[in-house]
Protein backbone atom coordinates (compact mmCIF):
# COMPACT_ATOMS: atom_id res chain seq x y z
CA UNK A 1 0.00 0.00 0.00
CA UNK A 2 2.85 2.30 0.76
CA UNK A 3 4.28 1.70 -2.39
CA UNK A 4 0.98 2.61 -4.18
CA UNK A 5 1.17 6.27 -2.36
CA UNK A 6 5.32 6.23 -3.04
CA UNK A 7 3.86 5.84 -7.16
CA UNK A 8 1.27 8.33 -6.97
CA UNK A 9 3.04 10.85 -5.17
CA UNK A 10 5.86 10.30 -8.07
CA UNK A 11 3.45 10.96 -10.74
CA UNK A 12 1.80 13.74 -9.32
CA UNK A 13 5.16 15.43 -8.66
CA UNK A 14 6.61 14.43 -12.52
CA UNK A 15 3.24 16.01 -14.06
CA UNK A 16 3.59 19.18 -11.85
CA UNK A 17 7.49 19.59 -12.83
CA UNK A 18 6.78 19.03 -17.05
CA UNK A 19 3.77 21.82 -16.71
CA UNK A 20 6.19 24.16 -14.75
CA UNK A 21 9.56 23.61 -17.15
CA UNK A 22 7.05 23.95 -19.94
CA UNK A 23 5.29 27.23 -18.91
CA UNK A 24 9.30 28.62 -18.20
CA UNK A 25 10.53 26.86 -21.58
CA UNK A 26 7.50 28.27 -23.60
CA UNK A 27 8.51 31.45 -22.57
CA UNK A 28 11.96 31.12 -24.56
CA UNK A 29 10.02 31.55 -27.89
CA UNK A 30 9.46 35.24 -28.99
CA UNK A 31 5.86 34.48 -30.01
CA UNK A 32 4.52 32.76 -26.58
CA UNK A 33 6.38 35.56 -24.75
CA UNK A 34 4.53 37.76 -26.65
CA UNK A 35 1.57 36.16 -26.03
CA UNK A 36 2.41 35.90 -22.44
CA UNK A 37 2.89 39.81 -22.36
CA UNK A 38 -0.67 40.67 -23.94
CA UNK A 39 -1.86 38.70 -21.21
CA UNK A 40 -3.17 41.71 -19.25
CA UNK A 41 -5.76 41.95 -16.57
CA UNK A 42 -7.66 43.94 -19.08
CA UNK A 43 -7.27 41.38 -21.84
CA UNK A 44 -8.38 38.42 -19.72
CA UNK A 45 -11.19 40.67 -18.80
CA UNK A 46 -12.90 41.57 -22.31
CA UNK A 47 -12.11 37.92 -23.20
CA UNK A 48 -13.89 36.83 -20.50
CA UNK A 49 -16.44 39.11 -21.25
CA UNK A 50 -16.78 38.55 -24.93
CA UNK A 51 -17.36 34.80 -24.46
CA UNK A 52 -20.14 35.19 -22.19
CA UNK A 53 -21.47 37.53 -24.79
CA UNK A 54 -21.49 34.72 -27.33
CA UNK A 55 -24.37 33.06 -28.44
CA UNK A 56 -23.85 30.47 -26.45
CA UNK A 57 -21.24 30.93 -23.63
CA UNK A 58 -22.02 27.13 -22.14
CA UNK A 59 -20.71 25.58 -25.98
CA UNK A 60 -17.56 27.97 -25.84
CA UNK A 61 -16.72 27.40 -22.57
CA UNK A 62 -17.19 23.72 -23.35
CA UNK A 63 -14.99 23.33 -25.90
CA UNK A 64 -12.04 25.45 -24.34
CA UNK A 65 -12.41 23.41 -21.17
CA UNK A 66 -12.20 19.75 -23.48
CA UNK A 67 -9.77 20.97 -25.64
CA UNK A 68 -7.24 22.82 -22.60
CA UNK A 69 -7.80 19.03 -21.09
CA UNK A 70 -7.13 16.97 -23.60
CA UNK A 71 -3.88 19.03 -24.17
CA UNK A 72 -2.48 18.90 -20.82
CA UNK A 73 -3.36 15.13 -20.11
CA UNK A 74 -1.64 13.63 -23.46
CA UNK A 75 1.31 15.96 -23.37
CA UNK A 76 1.58 16.70 -19.14
CA UNK A 77 0.20 13.18 -17.67
CA UNK A 78 -0.12 10.41 -20.26
CA UNK A 79 3.87 10.21 -21.06
CA UNK A 80 5.00 10.15 -17.31
CA UNK A 81 2.25 8.05 -16.26
CA UNK A 82 2.63 5.25 -18.83
CA UNK A 83 6.49 4.71 -18.42
CA UNK A 84 5.93 4.80 -14.34
CA UNK A 85 3.52 1.72 -14.63
CA UNK A 86 5.10 0.05 -17.28
CA UNK A 87 8.84 0.52 -15.38
CA UNK A 88 6.61 -0.06 -12.18
CA UNK A 89 5.11 -3.69 -13.61
CA UNK A 90 8.65 -4.61 -15.58
CA UNK A 91 10.86 -3.64 -12.10
CA UNK A 92 12.85 -1.15 -14.09
CA UNK A 93 14.83 1.37 -11.86
CA UNK A 94 16.92 3.44 -14.80
CA UNK A 95 16.60 7.10 -14.77
CA UNK A 96 17.30 6.51 -19.22
CA UNK A 97 13.79 4.87 -18.87
CA UNK A 98 11.77 7.34 -17.45
CA UNK A 99 13.37 10.35 -18.76
CA UNK A 100 14.05 9.01 -22.48
CA UNK A 101 10.41 7.41 -22.40
CA UNK A 102 8.52 9.95 -21.32
CA UNK A 103 10.48 12.20 -23.61
CA UNK A 104 9.93 10.27 -26.42
CA UNK A 105 6.37 9.42 -25.66
CA UNK A 106 5.61 13.11 -25.35
CA UNK A 107 7.25 14.41 -28.66
CA UNK A 108 5.65 11.17 -30.44
CA UNK A 109 2.35 12.63 -29.48
CA UNK A 110 2.95 16.06 -30.46
CA UNK A 111 3.91 14.63 -34.02
CA UNK A 112 0.98 12.27 -33.91
CA UNK A 113 -1.28 14.96 -33.12
CA UNK A 114 0.33 17.39 -35.98
CA UNK A 115 -0.62 14.42 -38.56
CA UNK A 116 -4.13 14.15 -36.78
CA UNK A 117 -4.38 17.79 -37.50
CA UNK A 118 -4.22 18.84 -33.63
CA UNK A 119 -0.96 19.14 -32.58
CA UNK A 120 2.44 21.45 -33.22
CA UNK A 121 4.03 21.53 -36.36
CA UNK A 122 7.06 19.06 -35.92
CA UNK A 123 8.72 20.71 -38.43
CA UNK A 124 9.29 23.24 -35.77
CA UNK A 125 12.04 21.16 -33.81
CA UNK A 126 12.33 23.61 -31.67
CA UNK A 127 8.93 22.54 -30.07
CA UNK A 128 9.35 19.38 -30.40
CA UNK A 129 12.68 19.41 -28.42
CA UNK A 130 10.76 21.53 -25.95
CA UNK A 131 8.26 18.94 -25.74
CA UNK A 132 10.80 15.98 -25.49
CA UNK A 133 12.73 17.95 -22.50
CA UNK A 134 9.54 18.62 -21.10
CA UNK A 135 8.63 15.00 -20.81
CA UNK A 136 12.53 14.15 -19.89
CA UNK A 137 12.25 16.43 -16.95
CA UNK A 138 8.56 14.83 -16.01
CA UNK A 139 10.31 11.51 -16.34
CA UNK A 140 13.21 11.87 -14.62
CA UNK A 141 11.47 13.31 -11.30
CA UNK A 142 9.46 10.63 -11.28
CA UNK A 143 12.28 8.21 -11.19
CA UNK A 144 13.96 10.39 -8.71
CA UNK A 145 10.43 9.84 -6.57
CA UNK A 146 9.16 6.57 -7.13
CA UNK A 147 11.43 5.02 -9.84
CA UNK A 148 14.19 4.25 -8.41
CA UNK A 149 12.77 1.83 -6.61
CA UNK A 150 10.26 0.53 -9.15
CA UNK A 151 9.09 -3.01 -8.76
CA UNK A 152 10.21 -3.89 -4.61
CA UNK A 153 7.58 -3.97 -2.29
CA UNK A 154 8.55 -0.85 0.55
CA UNK A 155 7.67 -1.97 4.09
Amino acid sequence: MRRFFIVIIGLVLSVAAGMLFLAIGGLMFPATREIAADLTITGVLSTLGALAAADSPDRVWGVFVVAFWTLTAALLVLPPVLTGLIGEAAGVRSYVWYAGGAGFLTAALAWWGHASGLGPDPSEMRVLTLLFLTGAVAGFVYWLVAGKDAGRSVA
